[in-house]
This record gives C-alpha cells, structure tokens and sequence, in this order.
C-alpha cells in the first residue's frame, strides 16, 4: 500500500522483551557464518541452503551497508573482523537505538556468551534477566532423589524471584512435551519422577519430557509467578525441529489462561506465535493477562510476512498488549536486524491503519512508541538508556 502514510517512528528506541546473550567470541567465517540464521540442524541447510534464504540475503545486504562494503558474505565477515567484540555490540546497538533488553539466561550457555558487565558497558541498553524454568528444574531434579524433597525446594528456590536477580520466567515447554499444561494425579506425578530419577541415576542428568513432572513443576513456577506479578513467557510456534509445532499453538494454554489463580500472571507468547500469529492475538484480545510478544529477527522471515504478521496483531489485538522484540542471540546482527526491520515493518503495518481510518497518525505513533519501548518496559521495569 505505497499510498499509505508512513508512522515516523526512527527516533523511538527499542526495548527488547525477548533476547539472548551476545557469545564472547565473534570470529566467524563465510562458509559457518549462514548457520546462524537457520533453526535446522540438517548440514546442508547449515551448509548450503541458508545461505539463499530471503532474511539472509537481506542481512548481508543491510551489513553491507553499514561496513560501506559489497554485498557478499566474504567480504562483509573480512570488515566484520576488524572489529572486537566490545565494539561489534556498541556499534550495531547505537546504530539500532537499543535501549533495553529482556534476556533469556538459558541460551547460549554462560560459558560462551559475553559476561553481564561487559554486555552492558558495549550496549549501553538497559538489560534484565528471566529464569530459565526447565533448565532449573533439570537441575533441582539431579539434585534431590525424593518427590517432596524437590517440591520443597523449587517452592523455596522461587520465592524471591526479583530478589534473586531476575524479571520474570521463560519455560521451553512446547519443546518439551507440549504447550498444554495439564494437572495430575499425584500418582502419575510420583511415576513421572521416578523415571526421571531413572534418568538421572543412568546419565547423570536428566531432559525433561516427562509429562506429568514437568507440568506439575511449572504449576508451582506459576503460582508463584501469579503471588510475585512476574511475567512468564512461553515459546510458542516456529523453532527447530525438537518443537512438534502442532503441539505448539498457543492455543494450547488454554487451561493456563482459564485458572483464576494465574490471572496476576503476565503470560507472554513469544515469536508473535508464528505461524499461529492470528491465535495469539485473538487470545491477547480475550485473556486480561495475555500479551503478544512480535518477533523480527527469528522467526527468519522475509519482509512481507513480517508485515503479514503484524498486520494480523494489530488487527485484533489491544496495542497495549503487543510487545516488539528480536530472539536475537549469538551474533549481534541479530538484535541490530531486528530492530531495524521491526521499527520499518511497524511503522509501515501503523501507516496502512491510518490509511484505513483506524487510527489517527498521532494514534499510530503512540502505539509504535507502545509497541517498541513502553510496553515491555512497564511490564519487566526495564530502565531505557536511549
């Protein structure tokens, strides 16, 4: 729609409501560097196939730019390369307006990625944690061979969440065993642990995809989410091919958003639920606690089905409950693209609803200022720093 008005929204910084650390090291190059943009683990996805995707050609292009170099791999990574890790994370962050972060701690692992202060000091972005649910459980499961033993400790371990250090939760339970929570009888539950005491006693760790155990313990995590007000988000939708995406429908957590117990629990749903993208907003639009998180750098998604996504949130849900973010980790680039492409795809999305007599222009711009910045600040106390 070129007639459209455009919502100027370039001077708004982003506060991003789901990322991850930026890996320490950065030296990357051609024939490795297309495996960061795919969720596949195939080798020739890794290898050959990325490499030619619509997200990746507009990446290298858009690096391009911004190094003042041609428009290939090789030469992008060589001017990349001049560049230390510290000043990588401060460039590409100014140049995004990145304000603020909300960091999953479970991905990448803490011995690779870029230690707190470092992070802070090269972004200059105002930064706050979420617990990882699943990988805690993991470990407090390892650590105590008795069911009420481990149910004592998880309710102590969360009882303090701000205080130990973090914002809210994240659970990876669609990779697990599914987005529908369930309740059980506290026989299976007692089976269910037992088996991943088996686990544990065999390999000397245990995954969590016993059913019954992990949605009773994520019950606890949310009673105590809903007694703190802390957000919760759940992966949902698009990921590798550990997710069985048609278990991953925010559809799914139905039963979570109907338990009166959880409605002082912020559930957001990650990835702008794609390809659920419409599910996720109608349940934003019918759930006081439901809030749509839009993705811009993974989900990797061409230009036009990013707008595709975020015209179907902004046609039914509240922009109050619409959150911008980018799922970047590992490499910068990822939380620079995302940025970028957001506040673009955004402001072009809002421009049509101007178009369209839905809003007015200086509607639309509260909104994007909304979706960008304020609404992820309110939710996690995240302090903008641009």
């Amino acid at each position: 729609m070129s007639s459209s008005p455009r919502v100027d929204l370039a001077s708004v910084a982003v506060v991003d409501n789901h990322c991850h650390a930026v890996e320490a090291r950065q030296d990357a190059d051609a024939a490795d560097w297309p495996a960061y943009f795919t969720e596949s683990p195939d080798p020739g996805m890794r290898g050959r196939d990325a490499g030619t995707t619509a997200f990746y050609r507009r990446l290298i292009r858009a690096m391009a730019d911004f190094y003042g170099v041609a428009a290939d791999t090789a030469t992008v990574l060589e001017a990349r390369a001049r560049l230390g890790t510290d000043e990588l994370v401060a460039r590409l962050f100014a140049d995004a307006r990145i304000g603020g972060v909300v960091v999953d701690t479970g991905y990448p692992a803490p011995e690779a990625a870029m230690a707190g202060e470092a992070f802070d000091r090269a972004s200059g972005a105002g930064r706050v944690s979420l617990l990882r649910l699943e990988l805690l459980f993991q470990q407090l499961v390892a650590e105590n061979d008795t069911w009420p033993a481990l149910v004592d400790v998880v309710r102590h371990t969360l009882t303090d969440v701000r205080g130990s250090g973090f914002a809210g939760f994240k659970s990876i339970v669609a990779y697990r065993t599914g987005l529908a929570v369930e309740r059980w009888a506290a026989g299976d539950v007692e089976t269910s642990f037992r088996a991943a005491r088996a686990e544990v006693e065999a390999t000397g760790a245990v995954r969590l995809g016993h059913k019954p155990l992990l949605d009773t313990l994520l019950h606890l995590a949310f009673a105590a989410a809903a007694e703190q007000e802390l957000p919760v988000q759940f992966h949902v939708g698009y990921g590798d091919p550990d997710v069985d995406l048609r278990r991953a429908s925010p559809l799914e957590l139905r039963a979570v958003f109907e338990e009166h117990d959880y409605r002082a629990m912020p559930v957001v749903l990650l990835h702008g639920c794609w390809p659920y993208t419409r599910e996720g907003a109608y349940l934003a639009s019918v759930y006081g606690n439901a809030h749509l998180d839009l993705s811009y750098a993974i989900p990797f998604l061409s230009m036009g089905e990013m707008r595709s996504m975020t015209r179907a949130a902004l046609g039914v849900a509240p922009l109050t409950k619409l959150m911008f973010s980018s799922d970047g980790a590992r490499v910068p680039e990822l939380h620079w693209m995302g940025a970028r492409d957001g506040r673009s795809v955004l402001s072009a999305a809002l421009g049509e609803l101007v178009a369209d007599g839905d809003l007015g222009v200086d509607e639309a711009t509260r909104a994007g200022e909304r979706i960008l910045r304020d609404n992820a600040a309110a939710l996690y106390g995240v302090e903008v720093t641009r």
